[in-house]
């Protein structure tokens, strides 16, 4: 007996409304909440019980310029979906970034915490700056897209991991704590969908089946937590690192769990009709799975297959004023899990 599968692919386009929406009031994380965004807990000796000063080494904000999700499911199909942002240069990235570093530190001195900037003289951030001076600011994975890492003032881009080393060093020597922040804001927000449809038998005695393939995405801003399965050390997801007096840390991590901006920032959206300049640059998979869907090279022989590509053309003082709408209720976040933990 003969099977085939009659494939049907669907790309339903959904763009909410540009230029209706206002901005609410923003409201506290619950406890609820706290726990869903940053499980598990993270933090020992609490290094802010008794501070009231802290020092931010390296605010790292990577902005996503492509988006990419996939689905598969076995045996059925999969659905690859892309979106390129236009619009937004790297002068504005960098106004964005330093506004937000600003905001941050009215909000923590709101809460008892003033900024300052006692670890620059340190060895120890010299030590920190050389061992991440070969750190790329700007990346393309085919799993998830292209992004560019901007650091608020210009500032060295610094990671450093969980365990011990130069920075936990400073934050004993110091006895505050010592920190830097890497945020992951996404452009875009992509739900995929496969059914797998029921077979019937035809009058010649095949099996006839349909299967659904569906796309939809919103322009919206995202503060995106860990798409790689696990945090890593550094360049994924959300996260915060700060180390204090009495080899203390608070480490707060941010899971599979999107803060969102109600401000739409988009001018237009379409359907892509080839491969961005933007994206030619790129020597690399990234750059292999575009060219393969854009010449309808990757369908997979015997399998549904759904390629949707969009671009996204911003308003510039839109998109900023979405970033920093939704940097601000991230803030609201850390703030509430610094002072629940420590």
């Amino acid at each position: 007996m003969n099977t085939f599968i009659k494939k049907l692919a669907t790309a339903a386009l959904v763009v909410g409304a540009i230029g209706l929406a206002s901005t609410a009031q923003a409201q506290q994380p619950t406890p609820k909440e706290l726990k869903q965004a940053f499980a598990p807990k993270s933090t020992h000796r609490a290094p802010f019980k008794k501070a009231n000063e802290a020092e931010l080494l390296s605010v790292n904000i990577q902005f996503k310029m492509a988006t990419r999700q996939e689905q598969e499911k076995r045996k059925v199909g999969n659905v690859i979906t892309w979106g390129f942002l236009e619009g937004v240069d790297d002068a504005l990235l960098q106004e964005i970034a330093d506004e937000y570093y600003k905001n941050l530190e009215v909000k923590l001195k709101a809460n008892g915490i003033s900024l300052t900037t006692e670890y620059k003289g340190s060895e120890q951030y010299q030590k920190l700056v050389e061992r991440s001076s070969d750190l790329e600011r700007e990346l393309h994975k085919k799993n998830w897209g292209v992004s560019k890492i901007v650091t608020a003032n210009n500032a060295p881009y610094i990671e450093f991991p969980i365990m011990a080393g130069a920075h936990s060093s400073l934050g004993n020597k110091l006895k505050k704590p010592v920190g830097m922040l890497f945020i992951t804001v996404d452009f875009i927000e992509i739900t995929q969908n496969i059914s797998k449809g029921i077979s019937s038998f035809t009058l010649g005695g095949n099996s006839d089946r349909t299967d659904k393939f569906e796309t939809d995405m919103r322009p919206v801003i995202r503060i995106e937590g860990v798409t790689q399965g696990g945090i890593k050390m550094k360049g994924d997801g959300t996260y915060a690192r700060f180390n204090g007096a009495n080899h203390s840390y608070c480490n707060p991590g941010l899971q599979n769990f999107a803060i969102t901006s109600a401000v739409p920032y988009a001018n237009d959206v379409q359907v892509a009709e080839g491969m961005p300049e933007s994206m030619k640059k790129f020597k690399s998979a990234v750059v292999g799975d575009l060219a393969s869907i854009f010449s309808k090279g990757a369908v997979k022989s015997g399998r549904g297959n759904l390629e949707a590509t969009y671009t996204i053309q911003a308003n510039p003082e839109a998109y900023k004023k979405a970033v920093l709408n939704a940097l601000d209720k991230y803030n609201d976040y850390l703030i509430a899990y610094i002072k629940a933990n420590n």
